[in-house]
């Protein structure tokens, strides 16, 4: 009794995903249910028509006249068409060619069924993913959203083509039974009972079957992230002489993934091992018994009956495979689904509409922010940005610069307290005019394996090529960009693999000042250069200094030593904040002790 409720709940279960998942294409699987129905119904008449074309050739007089011969003599005798061998075959030929049309344009349909499946799918995936919140995005393993959207939608596009498939067999199953039901109710009976009885003994598969398709979606998942991960550490992987071990964790993975694979694949195998050898023996033991105890049975009438026989055993073990594929597609079904419903379940919400007016400063009023309830990283921040400022911001690693600049940027919502721009608060002005008004450079230079043109362009089709030029000369990366053959037109490589540190830094200044920005943020932007590199970055900022508001988070004396103003936050609170000078006369500053330790 419990193993009965748990498989009811399981396939309750499992109807509900389905549901939930493919409703919107009823209407599109009802039509591939009259295809299913209308093949059926010419491949059974097809058939049926072999009855009195045999009884024609064989001339049996006493051939009994079943109900699908009286159906077409009575059709050949409304269109007015002598009932005889020639227009007989003719009917034959017509049928199957109509049914073969129908077979053909199901076939086209399912397959752009499926296909306009998958992409909406990957669209409305792709599109939920970009727009869940930071919080939720940080959270995201490498490799496991380009799992999801390659492997587990096609995977769960088995779903609809096992159901579309599933239709149209059971339908012609129907209809093909309805012929032999005519020609003998007991043999046809017989063969459903038979069928029932196989698809219960290898009911247990199904179970086994979709664990393992579980199991496969998970390796894939780790071994994707593993080859993502250790690809884009390649440097770090070979300068730590670390292959050896990636590739037998990696090999591992492989490994699991045979192994599971080819289980699967013998499983699936079981019911066509099962299905045809019993098709035949039924079918040998029918040849025997009308052989020896009846006689009654035409030629005609006999031959029609093995082939129907055969073709409902064909369907019947063409519903198995395909109950099989659907189980075994529906834990990449929920992956999808649940991936999907928990991307939008964190979907960014930006409830301003207003635009991004900066005339006068920003304010934070006791803001303080935490990931959890525990601790925060933030407490009590209050602060003013002017325009036209320059500000460095300073403190040890972990004091909160990085968190402080998400939550300017919009990444985070603010615990408590307030954000005021103009005076008003910010969560009134519309988050997208908020981040295109703000330029933001970080240590962690992103680059598409593009032109450099198109990576300072970034998606913007209004952006001019003056304003690109511009941009480049004021971040002092024109006159290298001119030196290359294909100027602008240069590919940088996968990640900018073709340009050193400093010049994937000025492109991503360029690109970031290309959009006119009210406000720069350089977080950490010139930790990991070279002299030369970052003093070009410095002469940059001075190109900048007073047009817009600049915010530079740095380690590096060097790059904030001529700031308007510091700001110093320790254990996410600020412990001070002035001008540099002002900052240096008080021995007992956080900006005092960390000058005269790169003094000394």
């Amino acid at each position: 009794m419990v193993i009965h409720i748990a498989n009811v709940d399981k396939f309750s279960s499992a109807l509900n995903l389905i549901r939930g998942a493919l409703w919107n294409y009823k209407y599109k699987f009802a039509l591939t249910l009259v295809m299913g129905f209308l093949a059926g119904l010419f491949g059974g008449v097809g058939i049926g028509a072999l009855i009195p074309l045999f009884a024609i050739v064989t001339n049996n007089k006493t051939l009994e006249i079943d109900f699908i011969t009286k159906i077409i003599q009575k059709f050949f005798s409304i269109i007015h068409v002598e009932y005889n061998i020639f227009f007989i075959l003719a009917f034959i030929i017509v049928v199957f060619i109509l049914k073969a049309l129908i077979t053909y344009f199901a076939f086209y349909f399912n397959q752009k069924l499926n296909t306009g499946y998958e992409k909406q799918l990957r669209t409305e995936l792709f599109e939920a993913t970009l727009r869940a919140d930071w919080p939720y995005l940080l959270e995201q393993k490498i490799g496991y959203l380009e799992t999801v959207l390659v492997q587990d939608i096609s995977g769960s596009a088995g779903v609809l083509t096992g159901l579309n498939t599933l239709i149209m067999a059971s339908t012609s199953l129907i209809m093909y039974a309805f012929v032999a039901i005519n020609i003998s109710a007991t043999i046809t009976l017989i063969t459903f009972g038979i069928g029932i009885v196989i698809f219960l003994l290898l009911k247990p598969l199904f179970y086994k079957s979709r664990k393992m398709s579980l199991e496969m979606s998970k390796i894939s998942k780790k071994a994707t992230h593993h080859i993502s991960e250790h690809t884009i550490g390649a440097k770090t992987v070979k300068t730590m002489g670390a292959e050896d071990h990636v590739l037998k964790l990696g090999d591992k993975f492989f490994e699991d993934y045979m192994q599971i694979c080819i289980k699967k694949d013998l499983y699936n195998r079981i019911p066509g091992a099962f299905f045809e050898p019993i098709s035949l023996i039924f079918i040998s033991l029918i040849f025997l018994f009308f052989y020896y105890y009846d006689n009654s049975f035409g030629i005609g009438a006999f031959a029609t009956i093995v082939y129907l026989i055969q073709k409902e055993f064909n369907f019947m073990q063409s519903i198995q495979n395909n109950l099989s594929s659907i189980n075994q597609s529906l834990p990449q079904l929920k992956i999808v689904n649940d991936y999907k419903q928990n991307a939008l379940n964190h979907r960014e919400i930006d409830p301003g509409s207003a635009p991004f007016r900066f005339e006068d400063k920003i304010e934070f009023k006791n803001v303080s922010f935490g990931y959890n309830e525990d601790g925060k990283i933030l407490s009590d921040l209050n602060l003013t940005l002017n325009k036209g400022e320059l500000v460095g911001l300073i403190g040890p690693s972990g004091a909160g610069k990085t968190t402080f600049v998400d939550i300017l940027l919009g990444l985070f919502p603010i615990g408590s307290g307030e954000i005021l721009l103009d005076g008003e608060n910010i969560s009134k002005v519309s988050k997208r005019s908020w981040r295109n008004n703000i330029g933001y450079v970080s240590q962690d230079t992103f680059l598409l394996n593009d032109t450099i043109e198109n990576n300072i362009r970034f998606y913007d089709i209004h952006m001019s090529n003056e304003d690109i030029v511009r941009a480049t000369k004021l971040a002092n990366i024109y006159d290298f960009i001119e030196q290359l053959p294909d100027k602008l037109s240069t590919i940088v490589g996968e990640r900018g693999v073709k340009l050193s540190g400093g010049q994937k830094q000025r492109i991503i200044l360029a690109r970031v000042i290309a959009k006119n920005p009210k406000i720069l943020i350089l977080d950490e932007a010139t930790s990991a250069l070279d002299n030369e590199s970052e003093l070009l970055i410095q002469n940059a900022i001075e190109e900048l200094r007073g047009g817009i508001t600049i915010l530079v988070i740095a380690h590096r004396l060097s790059t904030i030593i001529n700031s308007d103003r510091l700001i110093a936050l320790e254990n996410g609170r600020i412990t001070e904040q002035g001008k540099p000078s002002e900052l240096l006369k008080d021995k007992d500053s956080y900006y005092y002790k960390i000058y005269n330790i790169r003094e000394k």
